[in-house]
């Protein structure tokens, strides 16, 4: 009887240290999700025609109406159905980025008139324990700016344990 017990409490004292020890490490956690700010237009779902079009897009990464790619895209804006991109009022601006399978981005693109120059900033937060590597192309839709103006990229990852 004596002997049950104490084979009892050592099971329950090995248990709880188990809990507690595995408690205490901690896991990436990332929302997966992708935030807009600036001059990004909102609730602006971009449609390529084909995946991976920013291999043949060869760097140039503004679409504008006169873009030879600019009928290769199509949009939905506040959920509505797709629609050619009005090239007239906006362009399209694409990133790609390798990033590993969990990872949140912020997007931010400033257009400063004054300076003639486009800056489209990308941060992403990934798990470093993720092995899985993925392509992301980015692509936002701004307002119609000057084809003069300078376009910049500024593409910053940070790892999370």
């Amino acid at each position: 009887m004596i002997t049950q017990r104490i084979s009892f409490f050592a099971t329950v004292l090995l248990l709880l240290g188990t809990i507690f020890l595995n408690s205490c490490k901690k896991k990436c956690v990332i929302e997966k999700n992708i935030l807009d700010k600036g001059w990004i237009e909102e609730n602006v779902i971009i449609y390529p025609e084909s995946g991976f079009l920013t291999d043949v897009m060869q760097g140039n990464y503004v679409v504008t109406g006169s873009s030879p790619y600019a009928d290769r895209f199509q949009v939905s804006i506040d959920g509505g159905a797709r629609q050619p991109v009005d090239y007239n009022n906006y362009t399209i601006l694409g990133c790609p980025v390798k990033n590993k399978c969990n990872a949140e981005f912020i997007r931010e693109v400033t257009i400063n008139s004054a300076n003639q120059t486009v800056l489209y900033e990308i941060d992403v937060k990934q798990c470093k324990n993720c092995p899985e590597v993925r392509r992301t192309e980015n692509y936002v839709l701004v307002p119609k700016f000057p084809s003069s103006y300078q376009v910049t990229y500024d593409v910053s990852i940070t790892e999370i344990e």
